[in-house]
């Protein structure tokens, strides 16, 4: 997914990322990502088995502050005090009950905590909550994504449109951010310097000459699409677009700058 830039060998009219995990993998309880199945598995969220740590393992390893952190930014559900306290209960109860081994080990821990939270959020489901947010970090999604988006606007024609498919929160966050520092300013904000415009447009600090603008609001799936696919009830459809840079390459980067620290 991360590799478009370099697997892509031309100009393109049209880029299409599914964010999406596959229904098949899901619905595999070897894989370990479903703690709705009533069958148990390996508690693993790697979309690849071959690289990386499975999840059991790494929780082995986390320090609390590191899983809240995870929980908060890849979750991305949660006020951070609460990812904490997530991450501190997860923790504590490894401690006493051995490692989590398995989804349904790890889910049945997780409905527990959930009972504290049922009063102001009683909707919440903590188990999709932190085993997204797992399968996230593990995977480096929210990497795989910036880097896909940079490599399809790198090769996209000028006119040309991206259409990416959403699932999460942290995907629509993710997508937004792209926007923000790929955004002209249209005359909203005046009477500051350069360099104060640049903070706040960090494309007029970069050397791209293109511009992305966002065509309409994100699509939401029909009621008859529903029918056939209840799993899209949470997917939107977003469509960028890439346009000529109109503003000059002129701004240099400020050491303290906005632009600087998304370079």
């Amino acid at each position: 997914f991360g590799d478009l830039a370099t697997v892509v060998r031309e100009p393109v009219a049209g880029v299409l990322l599914d964010t999406g995990v596959s229904s098949p993998q899901l619905d595999d309880n070897s894989r370990g990502f479903s703690f709705r199945s009533k069958k148990d598995g390996p508690l693993d969220l790697r979309m690849n088995p071959t690289i990386g740590m499975p999840a059991s393992e790494w929780l082995k390893t986390a320090s609390v502050s590191q899983l809240a952190w995870v929980i908060n930014v890849c979750g991305h559900s949660l006020e951070p005090l609460l990812s904490e306290r997530v991450a501190e209960a997860i923790l504590q109860r490894q401690r006493e009950v051995g490692e989590y081994t398995s989804t349904h080990k790890l889910s049945a821990v997780l409905s527990e905590i959930e009972e504290e939270f049922k009063g102001e959020h009683p909707h919440l489901s903590l188990s999709q909550i932190v085993f997204c947010a797992l399968r996230v970090f593990l995977n480096q999604e929210m990497d795989q994504l910036e880097r896909a988006m940079e490599g399809a606007f790198q090769w996209l024609e000028v006119g040309g449109r991206c259409v990416v498919l959403t699932f999460n929160k942290w995907e629509v966050g993710a997508l937004r951010r792209f926007v923000r520092h790929h955004e002209e300013p249209l005359g909203a904000v005046k009477d500051v310097t350069p360099g104060r415009l640049a903070e706040l447009y960090p494309l007029l600090s970069s050397s791209k000459s293109y511009a992305v603008r966002r065509i309409g609001v994100a699509a939401a799936p029909s009621p008859e699409e529903l029918l056939v696919n209840p799993r899209a009830r949470v997917a939107l459809l977003h469509v960028l677009e890439k346009v000529d840079r109109r503003s000059p390459v002129s701004c240099a980067l400020g050491r303290g700058s906005a632009a600087g620290r998304f370079q």
